[in-house]
């Protein structure tokens, strides 16, 4: 197996504290759900506040010098690290290539973008908007730290995307400008709905640990510098696998009446994130993988884990837009 690491290498598991070790235990064992999602709302905050704009600068922690959030992201690196079957991953650029579209087509979720545009109560996709608006809302922001140190084709091709997601200079069409939109109809949606959740709250059905892996994935991957091939690999799955998921939403809020500026954000990624993939693809992946046969693995590696994190993710989510349904 793979393992990486944020600073050094990866202490045994006993020399982890407590918490940390049981949310993230060896072998077969079962996390502690309450100490994971406790440990990874902590490392979600850290997040948000190391990539705070220039006036919070007194508020901004120093990168790798909380002892707690580093011994986090360590235990979490390795447990995930030892649920990917390193020996199935690709070990050649053209069988990167196959080996990514085959894992991206299976990933697009199909029953459960059928259950949104088809069935989902408005509660139930308002909730799903609140939690997707944990990643959405810094999205730019990993776009702009995985393009650092890129030369020639990669970096043109992360840079045309970030201009996508800056409205193409448009401060009315960029993109997290348009997702708060979408947040703001959604939560206050669920607010004078009763499903308890205030206008700036956090909803209790999100406070899961399944919520926050997804959320914090890509952000330890962007941060940390030496993980960005890892970020590479987790954004270009989350763009080739979105179009679809982004037409059921379209879909269903226009079932249930929802105004089009609230959608706005979404209906541009249906063919705005399908160009994305094809051209992180093209763009970003193949002269990587093309150079380095140890970039590559990194890659993948960031895809598979991906993909186990957002699995888990759809189906709490999807439990937990039920229970809000009710």
């Amino acid at each position: 197996m793979t393992q990486m690491d944020t600073d050094g290498p990866i202490p045994r598991h006993t020399s982890w504290p407590a918490d940390v070790a049981a949310a993230f235990p060896p072998g077969d064992a079962a996390p502690d759900p309450v100490r994971r999602g406790a440990l990874l709302r902590g490392l979600h905050r850290y997040y948000l506040a190391y990539l705070a704009g220039p006036e919070s600068f007194q508020d901004i922690p120093r990168l790798n010098t909380d002892a707690r959030v580093a011994a986090t992201e360590q235990a979490w690196l390795a447990w995930e690290d030892a649920r990917v079957d390193a020996d199935a991953l690709p070990a050649t650029p053209d069988a990167f290539r196959d080996w990514f579209l085959r894992t991206a087509a299976g990933h697009v979720q199909a029953e459960f973008c059928r259950y949104l545009a088809e069935d989902a109560t408005l509660p139930e996709i308002a909730l799903f908007f609140l939690a997707e608006e944990l990643v959405d809302s810094k999205f730019d922001d990993l776009v702009a730290l995985v393009q650092l140190g890129t030369t020639g084709t990669t970096k043109l091709t992360i840079a045309e995307n970030y201009w996508d997601e800056m409205g193409r200079g448009s401060p009315e069409r960029v993109h997290t400008r348009l997702f708060e939109r979408s947040a703001q109809y959604m939560r206050k949606h669920l607010a004078t709905a009763g499903a308890g959740i205030g206008l700036q709250g956090e909803h209790g059905e999100l406070q899961v640990p399944e919520v926050y892996e997804n959320a914090c994935l890509p952000l330890m991957y962007g941060i940390h510098r030496h993980l960005v091939p890892r970020a590479l690999g987790a954004m270009g799955l989350m763009e080739q696998s979105a179009p679809p998921r982004f037409q059921a939403m379209v879909e269903g809020c226009e079932r249930l009446g929802v105004p089009e500026d609230v959608i706005e954000y979404q209906r541009v990624h249906v063919h705005v994130d399908a160009d994305h993939g094809a051209e992180w693809l093209e763009g970003v992946f193949t002269p990587l993988v093309a150079d380095s046969p140890a970039v590559l693995r990194e890659i993948a590696m960031g895809v598979a884990t991906r993909v186990r994190v957002a699995d888990a993710y759809y189906r709490c989510v999807r439990q937990r837009m039920r229970e809000v349904a009710r």
